[in-house]
């Protein structure tokens, strides 16, 4: 059954979902020396989950009831695609006029060696999504999308086979960790599925679910943070990753976290429903855009040196901050230049 009324408490969820992801990028220069800086690190690190997570409830909540495979393949190579491949190719082409070179990612020649032609580069580069840092998503994204076969299958099957295999999944993606540098959207695919298959559970179940989280908020933020703590206790501050997925490396506590964490947040913006704050909505509505467009303000901060210097806890604030100004202003002026036209751009 489709729910035509919007839900105003996902709006927050993904603009929090959208902080967390630009907050996790903006503190690399941030030397954490105590448990309380380790534990804010392993609460804003691998927040991914949190997008992969909105992704698989807006499949079953928008797309499932009138679900066409191409026209949903067509949706998403529109507003997810399309603003990848062209903001990849303008960076590489900005980047080849500045130093006469194809760009090619450190992480690219690591594991693929330096011998690739220019062609094979430019290939690389958008099969992986290494033009810039946080572009590793939408190779791993749309081959979400291209599995939606699946998931439909997965949707019409009893609630009890649905959460065995998504805990046997979430099981396996502790073992199975994060690609090394995210180089692989494949590895990233395994990792990041149970996640999509989370989502998708919590609509089919959102009301009975939504009562139970109700009057839980402190609970559930307790936990997250205690999980957050213990995993800094027990070794593991910020994401684990690994080349091969067979390989042995341990349990990645970062998968527990994050599903302390959904539920917290869910509870969270629940309870923060009862309050209209249009700047939520806004963000929410322009997450997409911020998620293309903060990794070139970013990038253009450490190009003129203003991110080479340890900055402690309130300079990633400040960072922060300035970050989702700039990506603020920049998707408005590419709204105004390019109108409905901005959403190949920019997703929005």
């Amino acid at each position: 059954m489709r729910h035509d009324k919007r839900l105003i408490y996902f709006d927050y969820f993904r603009a929090f979902a959208i902080f967390f992801i630009v907050f996790g990028h903006c503190y690399n220069a941030w030397q954490r020396d105590t448990a309380w800086e380790s534990t804010v690190v392993n609460l804003v690190s691998g927040n991914t989950a949190l997008f992969v997570f909105i992704s698989g409830f807006f499949f079953h909540h928008v797309y499932f009831p009138k679900y066409d495979y191409w026209r949903f393949i067509k949706n998403k190579t529109i507003n997810v695609f399309m603003p990848y491949l062209l903001l990849s190719l303008l960076f590489m082409a900005i980047y080849y006029l500045r130093t006469g070179e194809v760009f090619m990612a450190s992480v690219i020649q690591e594991f693929f060696g330096p011998q690739l032609s220019q062609a094979s580069q430019v290939l690389m580069n958008l099969l992986t999504g290494r033009t810039l840092w946080a572009y590793w998503y939408v190779p791993f994204v749309m081959l979400v999308f291209l599995l939606s076969p699946v998931f439909i299958r997965f949707i019409g099957w009893n609630t009890v086979t649905q959460t065995s295999v998504t805990i046997v999944l979430f099981m396996f993606a502790v073992v199975v960790h994060r690609p090394a540098m995210e180089i692989n959207p494949f590895h990233s695919l395994v990792y990041y599925l149970p996640y999509y298959l989370l989502g998708i559970l919590y609509s089919l179940h959102r009301q009975r679910i939504n009562g139970y989280l109700a009057g839980r908020v402190i609970g559930l933020l307790l936990l997250t943070m205690a999980v957050a703590l213990v995993m800094y206790w027990l070794g593991q501050t910020d994401n684990m990753g690994k080349r091969g997925i067979l390989q042995w490396n341990g349990i990645d506590l970062m998968v527990i976290q994050k599903l302390s964490l959904i539920p917290f947040m869910l509870a969270f913006t629940l309870w923060l429903q009862r309050y209209e704050l249009p700047a939520l909505k806004v963000i929410a509505n322009m997450s997409f855009a911020f998620y293309f467009l903060h990794q070139w303000v970013l990038y253009w901060m450490r190009d003129t040196g203003l991110l080479d210097f340890e900055h402690g806890f309130l300079g990633v604030i400040k960072i922060f901050v300035f970050v989702l100004i700039c990506c603020y202003f920049l998707s408005l002026a590419v709204k105004q230049l390019f109108d409905k036209k901005s959403r190949y751009l920019i997703g929005w």
